[in-house]
């Protein structure tokens, strides 16, 4: 179920929890303040998270409103985006991101790329700055007003560099937002400081978004973060009613909410109805019907399998195995091996197939070639390879690979294929790398039982063709099929 890592990390934690269990109060008091004492942030956060309720109902009317911060966030980003001009760049401050030739699109690229770096890093130090001192509703209120500037920014000659400046943009956006969970996850937040944060996205939403479900959505993961106990929960769950927000909209924070109630079958519930809204959701309740109803695993697992085969293959990869349900675990497999084209995998699945099954499987791989033969060759259908082989010789980029396997099974056929091949590359293409191939031909031939004689003077053949071709020449003594 769980990963070696996780295990460690649960007994660290546990052992931890016994060990400050243990402890006396005045070593705790004692650690805690030496901790403090030398590290600020900490420190701020200790100040923020210790401030009793009247300081921080006064505190109100000395902050600025959520609004004026967004608003405030959001003119500046937009200012410094727009001073950029694409069309008129300073070279002089290029720093290419490799030796060597560089397409003229790709330098543009890499410099405008660079240029929005440069701001939104700037952005992303202040905001780290601001969690780590403990004020996360003003960091988070800056996140807001960036947003809003991805989407309302211009920025001259973004049309010749970028295909849509707003989806980069926003996706600069979002790798600022991941490292903000990152340092949000390690920082002490208040129960005040976290509802701010989550009463700042929703207001905003209520005023300039409403109905648009993906703001919501893409929030959510930072709802998420903030909601570290029962007291954040409920307050967070008021303010979502008296918005009026639906659940579908935020259908992981829902479930993450009702995970604090005291009820267990108040989460199930929730997560069951969201089970078709959100994959994530659904691997969260899978796993609870792993432990507990293992029935419902098997029932829903496989519906859930046959609608999202892509996104939920390795998660049933690591929970199956053949004694709980030998189909299921099958499906699942097939699955995996036809996506993955291991022969490995190919290997462990063709243990629980017949021979109508593995025919069938052998005719669904119609996009790999190489994979179709090694297949092949694990079932020894040598015969298939070869009419595989003798149909796609002229055409396959995978011609070693494809004989390499019947090279001495069928010696006087793959022989009589190299030479077609050879011929056929060399009346229609040219170039070192055609060359290149066929030398490597040439060194498959020799390998072929009782054929050496023949390789021999279809190298000789090849070394001496008229006219000549000097470049050949050299690809077949570097392959060292001539001296």
């Amino acid at each position: 179920m769980w990963g070696g890592d996780e295990l460690m990390d649960n007994d660290k934690t546990m052992d931890f929890k016994q060990l400050y269990d243990k402890t006396e109060s005045s070593v705790k008091l004692e650690f805690l303040y030496s901790v403090l004492s030398k590290n600020e942030g900490l420190r701020n956060q200790f100040m923020e998270y210790s401030k009793p309720v009247e300081v921080i109902r006064k505190s109100k009317d000395n902050l600025k409103e959520a609004g004026k911060l967004i608003a405030d966030a959001r003119l500046k980003l937009e200012k410094e985006l727009e001073t950029l001009d694409f069309d008129n760049m300073d070279w002089r401050q290029y720093v290419p991101r490799h030796t060597g030739y560089i397409e003229d699109y790709e330098a543009y690229e890499h410099f405008a790329e660079d240029n929005l770096d440069e701001i939104f890093g700037g952005w992303k130090h202040d905001i780290l700055i601001l969690v780590n001192d403990g004020q996360l509703a003003q960091a988070v209120c800056n996140c807001l007003g960036m947003y809003d500037a991805c989407l309302a920014a211009e920025i001259k000659g973004a049309e010749n560099i970028f295909d849509d400046l707003t989806e980069t943009l926003l996706q600069d956006h979002e790798e600022m937002m991941r490292e903000v969970m990152g340092t949000i996850s390690t920082a002490v937040i208040s129960v005040d400081q976290a509802f701010k944060s989550v009463e700042a996205v929703l207001d905003h939403y209520l005023k300039v978004y409403p109905g648009m479900k993906n703001y919501l959505r893409y929030f959510e993961p930072l709802f998420i973060s903030l909601v570290e106990n029962s007291e954040t929960a409920v307050r967070i769950l008021e303010k979502l009613t008296i918005a009026g927000i639906d659940d579908s909209l935020v259908p992981r924070l829902a479930v993450k909410l009702a995970s604090f109630d005291d009820d267990p079958l108040i989460w199930r519930e929730k997560a069951e109805e969201f089970i078709d809204a959100d994959l994530e959701v659904a691997k969260q309740l899978l796993d609870h019907y792993w432990l507990n109803d293992p029935e419902c695993f098997r029932l829903e697992g496989k519906r859930l399998f046959r609608l999202h085969s892509h996104e939920l293959c390795d998660f049933f990869r690591e929970r199956l195995y053949p004694m709980f349900d030998a189909e299921f675990f099958k499906e699942v497999l097939w699955f995996q091996t036809l996506r993955d084209r291991k022969p490995d995998q190919y290997e462990e699945l063709r243990e629980y197939l017949d021979e109508v099954e593995k025919q069938k499987f052998i005719d669904e791989i119609t996009w790999d070639e190489v994979f179709r033969v090694k297949v092949l060759e694990m079932e020894k259908r040598y015969d298939e390879i070869l009419r595989l082989v003798q149909k796609e010789v002229r055409h396959t980029w995978h011609f070693p690979e494809m004989i390499t396997p019947i090279l001495n099974v069928f010696p006087a056929e793959v022989f009589e294929l190299i030479k077609i091949k050879t011929g056929y590359t060399i009346e229609n293409e040219k170039g070192r790398s055609s060359y290149r191939r066929i030398s490597t031909w040439l060194q498959l031939a020799l390998q072929i039982e009782g054929k050496e004689d023949d390789a021999r003077h279809l190298i000789h053949e090849l070394y001496n063709r008229k006219p000549a071709l000097p470049a050949l020449k050299d690809e077949m003594k570097k392959a060292g099929v001539v001296e």
